[in-house]
């Protein structure tokens, strides 16, 4: 079930990028909260982030960014970073969409080995401004 799941949040994010004009001038950008599995690892999590990261870029989406950074949890006394969370923006420099190949599906093998999506939100912003750059 959580493949499935992962696959239809992967699927819809490609189709509802590709459609595209929804921020108009601004930037679109995706931001998913991921949990690590019982078997996935932080590496191979941050493997398929690399592998992401180098497709959009090996595609000619250069402006695309991801910035990816574990989740802060609530400790006694304040916030601690997470080891089984991440926090995932990719800020889109593009409506553009390429068609999926064999080294996009290698990606997302490597995150549905690793990971689940557990939120996932869509939103404008401002052109210009960065997220972790």
């Amino acid at each position: 079930m959580k493949f499935i799941l992962t696959a239809i949040a992967l699927g819809a994010a490609t189709a509802g990028h590709a459609a595209g004009g929804a921020c108009g001038a601004d930037q679109t950008v995706t931001m998913r909260v991921s949990k690590l599995s019982a078997s996935g690892t932080p590496a191979g999590f941050l493997d398929a982030v690399k592998d992401h990261k180098a497709w959009y870029a090996s595609h000619g989406l250069k402006d695309d960014s991801l910035t990816t950074v574990p989740a802060l949890t609530a400790v006694k006394g304040g916030l601690k970073s997470s080891v089984t969370e991440y926090v995932t923006f990719h800020v889109y420099g593009s409506t553009e969409q390429p068609k999926h190949d064999a080294a996009w599906d290698a990606y997302v093998a490597k995150y549905k080995a690793n990971a689940t999506i557990v939120g996932e939100t869509r939103f404008c912003l401002p052109k210009g401004t960065a997220i972790g750059r």
